[in-house]
């Protein structure tokens, strides 16, 4: 798998993800409406001198903690849709696959805890948080593509061992993959500020439309990351349930 095909295999099955599934696709975007109801009621939007002062608002930062929530979950229909291509499968709760995937979110939410709350608010100390947060997010990857599909077989102590040996690859294929969604996402963000009132909710709509889609690219490039290590490894994968999927694509997972 090259870089490029891997860029290709996420934006793909993330598209396909879109159309596919559009009701699982939509959750990220409501709680990014919603954020961007609260961030216009107290004013967010108001002019660049309110953006700054209200950016650490209690209700916005509360309502980021249910975002990163809401960008979790999400994680364990895409990818177990990217897997198999299959919107049943994606779908399925699984009883193992769930289990598993209920520690990772638990991490994850107590790291973007510490990087919300524990870090002090200075330009320094939330680059290392990013930085931190992005390393550990690559070194866990295969322990959260692995306990998504059901496969208790990679924990994190595996996933550590198994992504440190491509860990530069890792984190430029995550940045490259994020930039082409994250660049306007924040352009829209200025916009809302700067543009004409009465473009305000057709731009934050827009936004959580945006943010659904890079929601998919994320999850996507992060099950293309975690195969290519694992296949480098010498490993496999074996999801619960895969072979209960019809299908001529059940059974071939990792494009590639």
């Amino acid at each position: 798998m090259t870089f490029w095909k891997g860029l290709r295999t996420s934006y793909g099955g993330s598209l396909a993800f879109l159309v596919v599934c559009p009701l699982l696709a939509l959750v990220p975007v409501v709680f990014e409406l919603l954020q961007h109801v609260a961030e216009v009621h107290i004013g967010m939007y108001d002019s660049v001198a309110a953006a700054k002062a209200l950016e650490h608002h209690p209700l916005r930062m509360a309502l980021g903690m249910v975002k990163v929530l809401a960008l979790l979950v999400p994680t364990y229909w895409i990818t177990r849709f990217v897997h198999t291509r299959d919107p049943r499968f994606a779908a399925r709760r699984d009883p193992l696959a769930m289990r598993l995937f209920a520690g990772v979110v638990a991490i994850h939410i107590a790291l973007s805890a510490a990087q919300l709350f524990g870090l002090p608010q200075t330009p320094g100390a939330l680059l290392a948080g990013l930085a931190g947060g992005l390393i550990v997010q690559c070194l866990l990857v295969a322990w959260t593509v692995a306990a998504t599909l059901g496969d208790a077989s990679i924990g994190p102590v595996a996933s550590v061992r198994i992504m440190a040996r491509r860990l530069p690859w890792t984190i430029a294929f995550t940045i490259v993959a994020m930039l082409p969604l994250m660049i306007p996402h924040y352009v829209l963000g200025a916009a809302a500020i700067m543009a004409p009132r009465v473009w305000l909710w057709p731009i934050l709509t827009v936004d959580a439309l945006l943010v659904g889609w890079l929601c998919a690219v994320m999850a996507a490039s992060n099950y293309v990351a975690a195969m290519r290590a694992i296949g480098l490894a010498g490993g496999t994968l074996r999801p619960a349930g895969v072979a209960d999927v019809a299908g001529s694509t059940a059974l071939t997972p990792y494009p590639g």
